[in-house]
């Protein structure tokens, strides 16, 4: 069965060490070593040097990147292996000198079908502390050549871009450019055009830092630019989103006995989210900010079951909110919500499936697991999930095809299920299976698909 449980689902996964110092190798040539996940359809990758996983890069997802990596100077085997459910697929190989001294930048760009690496480098140098070097990557394959706008200025008429005319994959000899630590808007345009097509907002740029900055696709469901900033600082890396994205909300109604429900901001009922019935789901885009959410009835609104004050909504950020529990006698309901932090990338190689156990019936009769058969017939070789309780979810990464899937008790040696559906999964597509009190089937919904 080709499956893989991700451990994105918990929380974002460490992925780099420490860098090591130079100081560790006094009698060493070292060369500064880091690697960046900008390929926007591609699945989580392991990073090898000599055949060896590289500075614990073995699950690196889209737009993250290592730490700065001090290794010895000379020749690497450096690969890049995909994660699939069937298992590891070396997708990039390269052999690369580094040389005493010097930086290396190393990014997987462009899209899966045509991933490929891109090699910058720099000398390794101090940077004073009243200034900033900054290098550029343009990263985005369906993106013209750009120009940069370092300035604060309200209206770019009368300004010069830092960066001019930079291409796709383009190392320019411009590059890197060293300007003053400040308060900055990074701006980007089409290069000869003054139109923004993305606007940082005010960055600041601290004194003393050697930035890598690169423009990538932007796979956020509430993107308002085609791409979004990774900024990379020597430690870890960052996401800029343009100042104008939004926070994508979804809102899942998986109470059997509820009625009809709308979604309050305050006190008035949120456009698109009204008279939303069992097993629906309903998704929208709201200004990022602090909001206070409630769910009410729509018959009569003052009889709300959910109330989340002070409900933090972030740019880019892809939130859902199902409505679990029972509603019992209005007074005495067990409703609640379960809020989960979700991942609609889509990637070309597999489809990614959300798991969610929003059925107390079943847990009240135990833990359950959740099987994935191709014929209909379950058996220990069929559990995908084993032990979720109510309210637990998890991601999977799952191969294209047809599959039957059950959930049954743990405790049931024989393997009867207490829902089963069938679905056909897509490479590219993002789902989400909801187990819910509705014992006729998993609520199946497709949340995003292939660009």
């Amino acid at each position: 069965m080709r499956f893989a449980k991700s451990i994105l689902l918990l929380s974002s996964a460490v992925l780099v060490v420490g860098c090591n110092s130079d100081d560790e190798h006094p009698n060493t040539p070292m060369s500064a070593v880091r690697i960046t996940h900008a390929s926007a359809d591609a699945p989580l990758v392991e990073v090898k040097a000599n055949g060896e996983t590289f500075a614990g890069l073995n699950m690196v997802d889209y737009r993250q990147a290592s730490a700065w990596q001090s290794v010895a100077s000379g020749s690497y085997d450096i690969s890049v292996d995909a994660l699939l459910p069937s298992g590891g697929l070396e997708v990039i190989a390269a052999n690369l000198e580094f040389s005493p001294d010097m930086q290396y930048d190393i990014v997987a760009l462009n899209y899966a079908a045509s991933i490929e690496p891109l090699v910058l480098s720099r000398s390794n140098q101090t940077v004073d502390e009243n200034s900033v070097r900054l290098d550029v990557l343009h990263a985005h394959p369906d993106v013209g050549a750009v120009d940069i706008y370092l300035t604060t200025a309200a209206d770019l008429a009368a300004e010069t871009p830092a960066i001019s005319n930079l291409a796709f994959k383009m190392d320019s000899d411009a590059l890197p450019v060293t300007v003053p630590a400040a308060n900055y808007r990074v701006r980007i345009t089409a290069s000869g055009d003054k139109t923004v097509v993305f606007d940082s907002g005010e960055v600041a740029l601290a004194g003393g830092s050697d930035l890598m900055l690169s423009a990538v696709p932007n796979t956020d469901a509430g993107a308002q630019s085609p791409v979004s900033l990774l900024l990379a600082d020597g430690d870890g890396v960052s996401v800029i989103a343009d100042a104008n994205e939004t926070s994508h909300l979804r809102v899942v109604h998986a109470v059997d006995d509820a009625p009809l429900v709308d979604v309050l901001l305050g006190s008035n009922p949120a456009a698109g989210f009204t008279d939303i019935a069992f097993k629906q789901f309903r998704s929208g885009e709201l200004a990022a900010g602090s909001y206070d959410i409630s769910v009410a009835a729509s018959a009569d609104n003052s009889l709300v079951v959910i109330d989340a004050p002070n409900t933090q909504l972030d740019a880019g950020a892809e939130t859902s909110i199902y409505a679990v529990g029972k509603l019992n006698a209005v007074t005495d309901n067990t409703i609640e919500p379960l809020v989960i932090s979700e991942d609609l990338r889509s990637v070309a190689l597999y489809s990614k499936l959300r798991v969610v156990h929003a059925s107390p019936s079943a847990a009240a009769l135990g833990l359950v697991d959740i099987h994935a058969s191709v014929d209909g017939n379950y058996s220990a070789d069929t559990v995908v999930l084993s032990g979720l309780d109510f309210k637990d979810n998890a991601l999977l990464n799952v191969a294209e095809g047809t599959y039957y899937f059950a959930v049954i008790l743990s405790s049931d040696d024989s393997y009867t299920p207490a829902i089963e559906s069938m679905a056909t999964l897509e490479n590219g597509g993002v789902y989400s299976a909801v187990a819910s009190d509705d014992f006729s089937g998993l609520v199946l919904n497709l949340d995003n698909s292939t660009p």
